[in-house]
Parts: C-alpha cells; structure tokens; sequence
C-alpha cells in the first residue's frame, strides 16, 4: 500500500514571503522609532505551519536581516535610541521564536518506528521507510550494500 504524500502548502508560503515583503516596506516608509519589525513575528509564525524546515529559518533570517536593514533606510526623524531599542526587541522576540521552534524540534527526536515492517512514522501520522524519512528531514542519501558478516552468511547459504 502506497503511504499518502504530506502535500506541500505553497499558497501557504507564498502569503508568508509577501508578508515579509510587506512589512519591509512599510518599515521602509515609517520613522525608525516605531516598532514595525515586530510585526517579522507574524510571517515567523505562518511558517511554522509549513513542514519545511529550512523555510522558517529562511523566514527568520530574512527578518533577522530586514530589521536593521529597515532602520538603516527609514527616512530621517524619530529618536534613534528609542528605534535601535525597538529593533532590538524585535531582533530578541524573533531569536526567542526561532529559538523555542528549534527547541520544539530537538524535543521531537524520538521517532516512531514499526518493529515488524521497519517504517517510520512522521510527524504528520504518515508511515514511511526509515531511508525516505532521514532522506528528507537531513538530507541523507542512501545507497545498499553487505557487511563483512552478511556476504559470510550469504556465501555460507549459496555454497550449501
């Protein structure tokens, strides 16, 4: 029986990376003592619903760069202490977010495994081979072969 794809969640993303843009921009066009970047935490918080790892860091980096970025090119006026405080906490409540995001995925390191069919189960509830499940959460490529104690037993049974 063939395991049902997790489908990915583009319309998902694609709102994210706008909104990322969209809060850029209008930090663009706001004095640098407001708190826009802030605002990263919402788009941060979209890509946690996407199982793609690699997107919400993206996301946080993006945000985590754009933040300064913001207070660089905002038009003069505001109180620059009060922004580079502002970018601060937004910096710190971003790094908090991504922060407890790893921690979540760390904690979920224990990992389903069927003893009788040798398949893993994902975190969406989905049993696949244990090669397929590292293949796509690390990375990994696999490739076959025997151990020395294996091609043993294999010549052992072949020459009886």
């Amino acid at each position: 029986m063939v395991e049902p794809v997790p489908k990915a969640k583009p319309l998902l993303a694609g709102v994210t990376v706008m909104l990322v843009l969209a809060i850029f921009i209008l930090d663009l066009f706001s004095q640098a003592g407001i708190t826009i970047p802030l605002l990263y935490t919402i788009p941060l918080l979209f890509a946690l619903l996407i199982p793609d790892r690699r997107f919400f860091l993206s996301v946080a980096a993006a945000a985590a760069i754009l933040t300064p970025l913001g207070f660089y090119f905002s038009p003069p006026g505001g109180v620059a202490w009060m922004g580079i405080i502002n970018r601060t906490m937004a910096l710190l409540a971003l790094g908090i977010t991504a922060g407890f995001y790893w921690r979540l995925k760390s904690l979920q390191a224990l990992l389903p495994f069927c003893s009788g069919c040798q398949k893993v189960r994902d975190d969406r509830g989905y049993w696949k081979q244990l090669e397929l499940y590292l293949e796509e959460h690390s990375g990994t490529q696999f490739s076959r072969g025997l151990c020395p104690t294996c091609v043993s037993k294999e010549t052992t049974v072949l020459s009886a």
